[in-house]
């Protein structure tokens, strides 16, 4: 039995589908082209049939093989030496002091190292954004007649962890991003 002959999988059916979207959204084919092809390589048994929904298009038969090339992704990016602890406390001053205690320390400490620096003014962005939202949802509530105030807890437990977690992460050398953050200072 040759190779063209073996049955194909659905896992190798489902690689030349990736393939031929790939070569879609590149431009390689029209719409009515990629349509007839998917249906050609949906409707394969062989691999000799599967390879020729892509007649044409290549040099040499398309690997049908299964899973796909796995990538690892990038390690996140970390840093040694000073800082670390000044960079957790002007997180976790977001606490006691929202953007106030964060703000302090890229005004004072932020100055001599880039690191503090970077973590501060994340932290006072964060801050400043969670208070915008607490604001707003104030305002929202009051018009709505408190019927939007179910939501402050929900609110202030996210602002919570997302405090706590950028502290962690400076703390242990990490490049942390707030989502949800307008990134007033740079």
């Amino acid at each position: 039995m040759s190779t063209s002959e073996l049955l194909v999988t659905p896992a190798q059916r489902d690689r030349a589908v990736e393939i031929l979207q790939e070569m879609y959204a590149d431009g390689r084919l029209t719409h009515l082209e990629f349509d007839s092809r998917l249906e050609l390589a949906l409707k394969a048994r062989t691999r000799a049939e599967l390879n020729g929904s892509f007649d044409g298009l290549l040099a040499r038969p398309v690997p049908t093989y299964a899973p796909a090339a796995f990538t690892r992704p990038a390690p996140l990016q970390r840093y040694e030496g000073k800082g670390r602890g000044m960079g957790t406390i002007s997180h976790w001053l977001g606490y006691p002091t929202f953007f106030v205690g964060p703000a302090l320390i890229v005004a004072t400490a932020g100055k001599d190292n880039p690191v503090i620096r970077k973590h501060a003014v994340e932290a006072t962005n964060f801050q400043i954004s969670a208070l915008a939202v607490f604001t707003l949802l104030g305002i929202v509530t009051g018009i709505t007649d408190g019927f939007t105030g179910f939501l402050f807890p929900l609110v202030g437990l996210v602002w919570f962890v997302l405090t706590g977690i950028g502290g962690l992460a400076a703390m242990l050398g990490s490049d942390f991003k707030y989502p949800f953050t307008l990134r007033l200072l740079k």
